[in-house]
């Protein structure tokens, strides 16, 4: 793990990010924005609130009453566990149960020709989906995160250029659309409307943000991802002016609190 993107104070320019263009994919990529100095970055995204998981009802000791125990996600529902020769990694624990789950992603193909990344439990259940995009299967990998610390739930799925939101919602993937009704996507610096992405207090109420990063000369540019349900739409940011190059390294990648995609994430042809 790589230490955590600090950013604040963000006391500079607020940002709103006035449109949005689709790629050759279908791919939302996030407009420019006006700030008093610099362009905003990041696509428009959101990001599903996770959902509690489903709670079991366990018997106190001495049967004098009942208590809620999480239940985890459901061993049935058709899925086999880790593909054989996927690349996994422990991860966070996505459905509630208290117990570390693992995340993997497999370099095989799906129907459709891309990858599929997936969740597998500690309680035997799993959920997974896949995308493509016109990069090589080699460097697409997949970060599970937790936005605000406080079970908000993502996935990160990169291809090297752009970066596909996933909310972690009721045991499945639900990707999160932006304002247009596409899929919420990041840029990584091939648009030119962002470098990175990241989880960090971008408007000082003491609880991490979900923020598109742009890094232009020695400045970083926050913009929020604002995240309702499977919607996401850009809210204010901040340019903090005179960063160093390891904040600026760190604007360029993908991270989430200490987290980081190149650490902590799966990754293809790994």
């Amino acid at each position: 793990m790589r230490r955590p993107l600090v950013l604040a104070p963000l006391v500079a320019a607020v940002a709103l990010v006035t449109g949005c263009s689709s790629d050759t994919d279908g791919d939302a990529t996030a407009g420019p924005a006006t700030t008093a100095t610099t362009t905003a970055t990041t696509t428009a995204t959101t990001t599903a609130t996770t959902t509690a998981m489903a709670a079991a009802t366990a018997t106190a000791s001495g049967g004098s009453g009942t208590a809620p125990a999480a239940a985890g996600c459901p061993a049935a529902g058709g899925q086999d566990g880790i593909p054989a020769g996927a690349e996994s990694k422990p991860s966070l624990d996505v459905d509630g149960d208290g117990r570390p789950d693992t995340v993997y992603i497999d370099d095989g193909t799906d129907a459709g020709g891309g990858v599929v990344f997936g969740v597998e439990t500690a309680s035997g259940g799993g959920f997974s989906t896949g995308f493509d995009s016109a990069s090589g299967q080699d460097g697409r990998s997949v970060l599970v995160a937790d936005v605000s610390g406080q079970g908000e739930f993502v996935a990160l799925a990169s291809d090297g250029r752009a970066v596909r939101l996933y909310a972690i919602s009721g045991c499945s993937f639900v990707p999160v659309q932006n304002a247009e009704g596409e899929q919420y996507t990041f840029d990584l610096g091939f648009t030119g409307f962002g470098t990175g992405v990241g989880c960090v207090d971008v408007d000082g109420d003491g609880t991490r943000d979900l923020a598109g990063l742009l890094v232009d000369g020695n400045s970083i540019t926050s913009t929020v991802v604002q995240l309702d349900g499977p919607r996401a739409t850009n809210g204010a940011g901040a340019t903090l002016q005179g960063t160093s190059p390891g904040q600026q390294e760190l604007a360029r990648s993908v991270t989430c609190g200490d987290l980081t995609l190149a650490d902590d994430g799966v990754s293809t042809g790994a």
